[in-house]
């Protein structure tokens, strides 16, 4: 409590009133005296503000802290029902499935339209291969495989590496390495298994299919520097139905058919110390169905693309989809329907054994 000057003077007037003879030093004295004493009581008092103040800055109050509460989980959203539909369906662009054993077609989508066919390719480039090379003969990497891009075996130009696992390199990792080495080794050199490729199909009966490069890859054709135009690209295409020929004769070579069932192989240089390990990009090997043949395909203008044969019982169901989202799961649902249409179940292994399977080297 503070008392301000004049109230001081007041009480001091009102003192020597009351008590004139006490002498005025002795009566400011005391005054002051009394004063003080008062202000250390009114400060000092339980109730003053001032009292309170210092009681709550001693002695602070801790707020208790609510207990910590889990978040409450949130629901998974659920997918659209749209693409719960769609999941249940075959997205590839074009299909067909066909039972080699009843030659009856059993689905198909857009057969054949033209579409790109990307490293499904390299099936012809196999066949061709095989025409004219043996298996033994030792081919040696161009220097062109430096500039080659996408999916490689990882060739070194200079290695000396045999037919045998340069097929291996094609077929299993798809290897466009792999490929180019064969057609740059080819009797006339790579314009000639390109045409000996285009030649091979049109004697299978195809009207659609035009290869331009034996790995699958689109081909660069530059432009003259006046017409001052982007090079153009020439892209591999056939059909879906077309293919399906192309394949059933491919997966009908022994040799093919071996390395396509094979997961892993190594490809080793004759004249140096390098060696390759490549494993298959076809993953239907890893399920237990009764697969004789398969070969992928991928680019980015062409999407995904599977060739596939399988013997369920007693038939036989070829099933090709071109430009697929997930090329592995539209053949399963292809081949799932088709074995409804032919009336057949996956039954034990004992009723569908699997083919044997060469071992990886």
């Amino acid at each position: 409590m503070n008392l301000t000057r004049k109230k001081v003077l007041t009480y001091m007037k009102k003192y020597h009133e009351v008590a004139p003879d006490v002498p005025p030093l002795f009566s400011f004295t005391t005054s002051l005296v009394f004063l003080a004493a008062l202000s250390m009581v009114v400060m000092l008092w339980p109730g003053s503000p001032t009292w309170a103040a210092q009681k709550s800055s001693r002695s602070p109050v801790v707020e208790k802290k609510a207990p910590k509460t889990k978040p409450a989980k949130k629901p998974a959203k659920k997918a659209p029902k749209a693409t719960q539909k769609r999941s249940r369906e075959v997205q590839a662009k074009a299909v067909y499935c066909v039972n080699l054993a009843s030659n009856e077609t059993l689905m198909s989508r857009n057969p054949d339209q033209r579409l790109p066919v990307a490293s499904l390719t390299k099936l012809v480039t196999a066949l061709v291969a095989l025409d004219r090379m043996s298996l033994d003969q030792k081919l040696t990497v161009p220097d062109e495989v430096k500039t080659i891009p996408k999916s490689v075996v990882g060739l070194k130009p200079g290695d000396q590496v045999s037919v045998k696992d340069l097929l291996h390199g094609l077929l299993m990792r798809s290897g466009n390495d792999c490929a180019e080495t064969l057609a740059c080794a080819y009797p006339g050199g790579r314009k000639e298994f390109i045409k000996d490729m285009n030649k091979k199909v049109r004697r299978m009966g195809t009207r659609h299919t035009v290869f331009h490069t034996p790995s699958g890859l689109d081909a660069k054709v530059e432009c003259s520097k006046k017409e001052g135009k982007a090079p153009q690209l020439l892209t591999n295409v056939s059909t879906a139905r077309e293919m399906a020929r192309i394949a059933r004769v491919a997966f009908s070579n022994t040799t093919i058919r071996a390395i396509c069932l094979k997961q892993s192989h190594v490809i080793a240089s004759t004249n140096s110390n390098h060696s390759y390990r490549v494993k298959s990009t076809n993953k239907l090997l890893r399920d237990n169905l009764p697969l004789i043949g398969g070969k992928t395909g991928y680019t980015a203008r062409a999407g995904h693309c599977l060739a596939s044969e399988f013997t369920p019982g007693k038939n036989v169901l070829l099933i090709v989809v071109l430009g697929s989202p997930d090329h592995f799961r539209d053949t399963r649902l292809v081949y799932k329907k088709a074995l409804e249409k032919t009336h057949e179940t996956r039954g034990p292994q004992t009723q569908h054994p699997k083919p044997h399977r060469v071992a990886a080297r």
